[in-house]
């Protein structure tokens, strides 16, 4: 019975992680994102990610996906409208 239900945890963790809307496992944390309009770093308000980079292509309560291409995707966490993590697609 044990072996069932760990099996059945382990079947909707991979479920949740493979359809997120952001694979988390596959981004490492950085500590800025290069934007047309400059640099952003953590620390950074959200209206000044806006002024540098433009509208987000996902954008949730606290997070921003920005797509730049198939080697610059990075995900923007806020907390309080400010950048705390920013994580770039390995």
């Amino acid at each position: 019975m044990k072996i069932r239900n760990i099996f059945i945890v382990g079947q909707i963790f991979l479920v949740i992680a493979l359809h997120s809307p952001a694979f988390i496992f596959a981004y490492e944390e950085t500590p800025t994102m290069m934007c047309d309009g400059g640099v952003v770093s953590v620390g950074d308000k959200e209206i000044d990610v806006l002024q540098k980079c433009g509208q987000p292509n996902q954008e949730g309560e606290t997070r921003w996906l920005y797509d730049f291409g198939p080697s610059q995707t990075f995900i923007v966490i806020f907390e309080d409208e400010e950048v705390v993590k920013i994580l770039e697609k390995r």
